[in-house]
């Protein structure tokens, strides 16, 4: 409910209307009945009424912190069936004393629609028992009524159900995008209480990016349980990014449960999507790594780290870390305490952190949605959270269960457990490519690779799985294994199933590629080819198929790939079309050759067929 009562604008103008037909969120089947009101971000009332240069009264008497208060649109008839159209003022702030008590949606939509309009009146109440001698208190006599009301609701809050979700329905009028910060936080006094658990209470805040026309979130209540049911009073509020003139048409702001919570709720239900094994876990360090904040004195490490990154590292999960911090000293420290050999390209400076982990993952070569990211601060998990596409974000306390995680579970094979040394193996490839310019290919003559091809073993089972479900980038038909397919598909006599290893002067890659041929008269079939992005711009994949075309044919052949576009393997289509390949025309995208057409002269091809 939207305090439509203190509205008041000088000049009488049309209100905004939606571009486009909207099809509001629906669904619904309970609501909680939310007051949300017009507030300060420093508020101090009334105190500071008398200090403040920024105080202007509303006719209540109240600070006002929007430009004319909140206009009722009915333009826009989400489940409130009135909107509130406001543009913020300097240090404006929209806010609700938060509660959780669910009622039918027609029953809040009901006492919505109702006491909005018998509020004028309670407020002309106020101010005649105001002018015969009451407190102040009487001249925002509706305010304080429903500001109480707000209260007996929160100790009501206590029941058996609990929302599905958090639902924010907003339509941004301006042309531009705009930020707006919502929060759940515990309120006033008691934000630095403990409740039963035993565990402070973190506040919540999530960045909304706000693109014009309509905008929708659902927030899983899971992400607020922690401060709702600490049984601790707690404010929810939304503050623009911009300092003032922002201007908002709010919809919904609501705790609600759901008809189908299975359907609308995708992450909490039994999703037939999985998110992709975690390549690297990037940590914090200040109250994270240690105990203690480093450039303010001495650190304690946290005693579960040693093990947890010897695990990690053995599981060949690559680990790293984002810290603000001055670098000099915090590799030091990190290195006193034999964590330094560990860590693969640390971040360390005072930059946002989403600036660092994104570029931490173009350094490594891994997609965002392949890290996992821990830090103790409910800030700088937001900030990584909105500037870091499909990272997942933990707090410190996961720390004691994170090798439980089913995203980090990794594998026991020998590439896994060397992980760390080959992406340091890689830099010095890099650095070394640097002294040749632009003359790669001269670089990569210089570099001394050998590719062996052979067909898989017994003992490589476990790395063929590996590259199966984790490779994206050159994973040339896009198909994901499970274990239990992995394992039928490897038995499978009826194909031809190879594996690529690959070595230069500056280390092993180990076992980098796996592929699946057919082979009939003057056809060569590739069903499936996956190749490590480690391996990428070393023609390994022109390479292979050269060893097939040199293997199975004595002239003309039809070379086939199973190819298939997804939004990952942009990096496969590229390799196609450089070898002379028609991505265009549909799958399988095919190449007639003859042998020693494909060679790669900078290449010494070993094949192995005992491997």
């Amino acid at each position: 409910m939207f305090e439509f009562d203190q509205y008041r604008a000088l000049e009488p103008s049309a209100a905004i209307r939606p571009t486009a037909n909207l099809t509001f969120f629906s669904g619904v089947k309970k609501r909680a009945l939310l007051v949300w009101s017009e507030h300060c971000v420093e508020c101090a009332a009334p105190e500071c009424y008398q200090t403040c240069d920024l105080y202007k009264p509303r006719p209540d008497n109240r600070c006002r912190r929007f430009e004319v208060g909140m206009r009722r649109n009915k333009n826009f008839r989400g489940n409130t069936g009135a909107a509130a159209d406001i543009v913020f003022g300097k240090w404006g702030k929209l806010e609700a004393r938060g509660n959780t008590v669910l009622f039918r949606n027609r029953v809040v939509s009901l006492v919505e629609s109702v006491v909005p309009r018998l509020l004028p009146l309670v407020n002309a109440l106020g101010r005649i028992v105001r002018r015969f001698g009451g407190s102040a208190p009487w001249t925002s006599l509706a305010f304080e009524l429903l500001d109480a009301t707000s209260k007996r609701l929160f100790k009501a809050s206590d029941s058996n159900e609990s929302p599905d979700a958090f639902l924010i329905e907003i339509y941004n009028p301006a042309s531009l995008q705009c930020k707006l910060k919502f929060s759940c936080t515990v309120a006033g006094a008691d934000m630095l209480s403990i409740p039963k658990t035993g565990k402070l209470v973190l506040p919540y805040w999530k960045q909304l990016i706000l693109a014009p026309g309509y905008n929708q979130y659902l927030i899983p209540y899971r992400d607020l349980s922690a401060i709702v049911e600490s049984r601790l009073r707690y404010n929810l509020s939304f503050t623009p990014d911009q300092e003032f003139g922002t201007q908002l048409v709010f919809i919904s702001a609501d705790f609600i449960t759901l008809e189908n919570p299975a359907s609308m709720l995708p992450a909490q239900a039994n999703s037939t999507e999985v998110s992709p094994p975690v390549k690297c876990v990037v940590f914090d360090l200040d109250n994270t790594v240690w105990d203690g904040v480093l450039v303010e004195g001495e650190v304690k490490l946290n005693p579960i780290i040693p093990d947890l990154f010897h695990s990690l590292d053995k599981r060949g999960i690559l680990i790293s870390v984002a810290s603000k911090n001055n670098e000099s000293q915090a590799l030091e420290r990190l290195a006193e305490l034999d964590l330094a050999e560990y860590l693969t390209c640390p971040v360390i400076n005072w930059k946002q952190k989403s600036q660092n982990i994104n570029w931490l993952a173009e350094k490594l070569s891994i997609g965002t949605d392949a890290l996992l990211f821990v830090d103790d601060s409910a800030f700088e998990r937001e900030e990584v959270a909105t500037g870091v596409a499909d990272i997942e974000v933990l707090s410190e306390t996961a720390i004691e269960t994170l090798l439980e995680h089913p995203r980090l579970q990794g594998s026991r094979t020998t590439e896994s457990g060397n992980r760390r040394v080959m992406y340091r193996q890689q830099e010095q490839r890099r650095e070394a490519a640097v002294e040749f310019g632009a003359d790669y290919l001269a670089f990569l003559k210089s570099s001394e690779i050998v590719v062996t091809m052979g067909d898989v073993a017994e003992n490589q089972f476990e790395r063929v799985a590996e590259l199966l479900q984790r490779t994206n980038q050159l994973n040339f038909s896009g198909t994901k294994y499970s274990r239990d397919a992995v394992d039928g598909l490897l038995r499978d006599t009826e194909t031809d199933k190879h594996v690529i290893q690959c070595k230069d002067k500056y280390g092993d890659y180990g076992l980098v590629g796996f592929a699946i041929t057919r082979v009939s008269q003057g056809s060569i079939s590739v069903q499936d080819f996956m190749l490590s992005c480690r391996v990428q711009g070393k023609l390994i994949e022109k390479a292979f198929f050269s060893y097939l075309v040199n293997k199975y044919a004595s002239g003309m052949v039809t070379l086939s790939v199973n190819f298939v576009a997804t939004n990952r393997n942009g990096l496969a289509e590229s390799v196609l079309r450089e070898i002379g390949f028609d991505t265009a025309t549909g799958k399988p995208v095919t190449l007639t050759v003859k042998p020693d057409q494909l060679d790669v002269d900078f290449l010494e091809l070993r094949t192995d067929e005992s491997a």
